[in-house]
């Protein structure tokens, strides 16, 4: 079971990486999408950093699963 889920974990990741969709939705230098996102501080959102601090966006796949 346990390598059933990381077979799909990598095909998802695979996909995502090389899907025509994703792929060209950003090329490198543009500007970040704004977005709105539940933190443990409440939720964010990206534009309220704009010219005040960088920001770093990390993602992290199946964070709290048993993969």
């Amino acid at each position: 079971m346990k390598s059933r889920r990381t077979l799909l974990t990598i095909l998802l990741v695979v996909f995502l990486l090389w899907s025509p969709t994703y792929a060209s939705a950003l090329d490198v230098g543009d500007p970040a999408p704004d977005f709105t996102a539940a933190s443990t501080q409440g939720e964010i959102t990206l534009s309220n950093f704009q010219g005040k601090r960088n920001v770093v966006l990390a993602l992290y796949f199946a964070v709290f699963t048993s993969v």
